[in-house]
């Protein structure tokens, strides 16, 4: 009884396997899409063309940017050439990747981008901003994004709060890590 998956299925295999360093099994995958027929959104696309960027294996990006573009799906400038524009979700992935990689100035760019664009900040953005800001050293700008955030009543989960104590527990600052604890306690009775 043969099952095939669907589009999601598909999705969550690759990015597990680009996100565990196995970014030729996740290319394995994209063609089982293509070959049912499944034409990947843009995510997964790009998922896999970060994959083989993070590994240095360039020719491989662009072999299957250049595949992504004869299926129909443009990559980000051909988009906006062609009038669609990034969603929320799009730039989230952007702003993520530009942290990952120490470009704060480029994610801050991005994030600028977006709300020129219409598209405005989620909780995902921010937590990604957050760890972008603590990963570098910039605990300052994190504090302030953070209590931003925590002042607006968007709903917060416990990844923000992790991030900051995590940063204050390495700069050895278990009082403001408590405190932060103190306030999480506090926000989800």
């Amino acid at each position: 009884m043969g099952v095939t998956p669907d589009r999601i299925t598909y999705k969550v295999l690759i990015q597990g396997l680009c996100i565990s360093g196995d970014v030729d099994k996740a290319n394995d995958y994209l063609r089982c899409m293509l070959e049912n027929s499944i034409i990947p959104e843009p995510l997964i696309w790009n998922v896999i063309i970060d994959g083989y960027g993070r590994h240095g294996d360039v020719q491989k990006a662009f072999f299957v940017r250049d595949q992504m573009v004869a299926y129909g799906v443009l990559p980000n400038k051909e988009m906006l050439l062609h009038g669609l524009f990034p969603d929320l979700v799009t730039y989230n992935l952007f702003v993520g990747a530009a942290c990952n990689i120490g470009h704060i100035n480029s994610a801050l760019q991005l994030y600028d981008e977006m709300l020129r664009s219409g598209n405005y900040p989620d909780i995902i953005t921010y937590t990604v901003m957050l760890k972008c800001y603590c990963l570098r050293g910039r605990v300052k700008e994190a504090e302030e994004l953070f209590f931003k955030v925590w002042e607006s009543g968007l709903p917060i989960d416990h990844v923000p709060f992790l991030i900051l104590m995590k940063k204050y527990c390495k700069m050895g600052d278990l009082d403001k890590a408590y405190e932060l604890y103190q306030m999480w306690l506090k926000r989800g009775k």
